[in-house]
C-alpha cells in the first residue's frame, strides 16, 4: 500500500507532560491534523492524557519512551533525588554507551515504562523516545526485545531527507544500525521522518512545502502541540493536510493493514 500512495503518520510527542501539551494534541486530533500522540507515561499528566485518550478513540497512542529531559518511573542512579534524568541527552548517550554498571538499571527503567503503558490500559501500538534516544545502540538493543515481549509492532527510525547536516547525519546512522535488527522482526517503521530540522520551529511555510514534496510510501511527521509558538493552528494545520495529495494513518492502521487475516 505506502508503494503507491504518499501515506502520512501526523505524531504529537510528550502526551502527558502537561494539560496544556494535553489539550493541544485533543485539539490537533479532533481538527484532523493529528493522528497519534506518543505518550510520557511518568510526566504528571500522563493519567490525563490516557482519559483523553479514551474520549477520542481514533487516535492512537504510542509510548515516548523517555531517558532523558523527563521523570523516570524510579529513582536510581539513572537520576536526581527527585527522580528526574539528566536534561542533556548527550550526557545521558555518553553515560548509557559508557557504564556498563548502569546497563540492569537502564534495562529496568525501560521495561517499567512498558508496563505502565499497558497498565493504563492502553494497546501495544508504537514505541519512540523523547529526542530519539530510543534509537541510541544500548538503549535500542535493550528496548526491542521488551517491546517484542508486549507485542509493539511499530517504532520510528529518525531518516529525515534534506541537505547534509551534522544532526541529520548522526540519527540516520543510528537508524540504519537499527534498521538491521528490526529487519529480522515484524516489527515495522516509516520510510523517513520530518521535522527533526525543524523541532520547536514548525511554521505554516514550512509545513505546506514539506506536505507538496512528500513522496510515496510511508512518512511521518512529527511536531510538539502547545509547545511550538510558530505552529500553525489546528485548523490551519488540518487545512494544509487536506490540500496536499495524502492518506492520513497512523502505526495501528499499517499494521492491520499488514496483519495476516483470520485463516490466512
Amino acid at each position: 500500500m505506502g508503494d503507491a500512495l504518499k501515506l502520512l503518520i501526523l505524531t504529537g510527542d510528550d502526551f502527558g507532560r502537561s494539560a496544556a501539551i494535553n489539550d493541544a494534541i485533543a485539539a490537533y486530533h479532533t481538527a484532523g491534523a493529528l493522528t497519534q500522540a506518543s505518550l510520557m507515561v511518568a510526566e504528571t499528566h500522563a493519567a490525563e492524557a490516557v482519559e483523553i485518550a479514551r474520549a477520542h478513540p481514533q487516535l492512537c497512542v504510542g509510548l515516548h519512551l523517555t531517558l532523558c529531559a523527563g521523570r523516570a518511573t524510579e529513582r536510581s542512579a539513572l537520576t536526581d533525588d527527585a527522580g528526574n534524568f539528566t536534561t542533556s541527552p548527550a550526557f545521558a548517550g555518553l553515560r548509557y554507551a559508557l557504564d556498563p554498571r548502569l546497563r540492569n538499571l537502564l534495562q529496568r527503567e525501560i521495561r517499567r515504562q512498558f508496563e505502565a503503558f499497558c497498565a493504563f490500559g492502553l494497546p501495544p501500538t508504537y514505541w519512540d523516545g523523547h529526542t530519539h534516544l530510543q534509537l541510541h545502540p544500548t538503549v535500542f538493543n535493550l528496548t526491542l526485545p521488551i517491546a517484542q515481549e508486549f507485542g509493539f509492532h511499530f517504532t520510528r527510525l529518525v531518516r529525515e531527507p534534506g541537505p547534509p547536516a551534522l544532526l541529520p547525519l548522526i540519527f540516520a546512522g543510528l537508524s540504519e544500525r537499527a534498521r538491521r535488527p528490526l529487519a529480522t522482526t515484524s516489527v515495522r517503521s516509516p520510510d523517513r521522518l520530518y521535522g527533526l530540522r525543524r523541532t520547536g520551529r514548525i511554521d505554516a511555510r514550512w509545513l505546506g512545502e514539506t506536505l507538496r514534496r512528500l513522496p510515496t510510501g510511508v512518512s511521518e511527521l512529527y511536531f510538539h502541540p502547545g509547545a511550538e509558538p510558530t505552529l500553525p493552528s489546528p485548523a490551519d494545520f488540518a487545512a494544509a493536510v487536506r490540500s496536499a495529495s495524502v492518506e492520513l494513518t497512523s502505526a495501528t492502521d499499517l499494521s492491520a493493514a499488514t496483519r495476516p487475516k483470520s485463516g490466512d
